[in-house]
């Protein structure tokens, strides 16, 4: 698949360091020393280059067979608001229904709703454990309380 004169590749070799160079780009955390091991334990990755460059990126975890999840959709700024995004998600999702995944799930925050609902996703309630995040019990007591 094809973004105007970009070429969405799956699972071309990519370095960690060019994934951490590119969540660093967009104010994410680095995640140094993680995408070694993340890698070769997903089960499919797409990627897009300019000039050699890494400018975007999102990765799949799935069983291969129910379900599939896209996680660390990334573009850089400098190519943001022109489609990259929205051609990801697109060559994720059409590569993994011809593999017979019958379920592809994404996690997001609130604002990038519209982004996902524009790409095809149906948005319903859902939980999540976030270790980073996760409030203590006592938190949770007073909250529930």
């Amino acid at each position: 698949m094809t973004i105007a004169t970009h070429e969405i590749r799956r699972d071309e070799p990519v370095s960690a360091k060019e994934i951490e160079s590119l969540r660093v780009a967009v104010g994410w955390e680095r995640f140094e020393n993680k995408y070694d091991r993340i890698l070769p334990n997903s089960y499919a990755h797409f990627t897009v280059r300019e000039g050699g460059r890494l400018i975007a990126f999102v990765n799949v975890i799935s069983d291969g067979i129910g379900d599939a999840f896209l996680v660390d959709l990334i573009v850089h700024p400098d190519f943001q608001r022109r489609g990259f995004g929205h051609a990801l998600v697109d060559a994720a999702v059409s590569a993994l229904t011809a593999d017979g995944i019958k379920c592809i799930q994404v996690t997001f925050h609130p604002e990038l709703e519209p982004f996902y609902r524009h790409c095809g996703f149906h948005i319903f309630k859902a939980g999540i454990i976030d270790n980073d995040h996760r409030e203590t019990a006592p938190q949770r007591l007073q909250a529930d309380g």
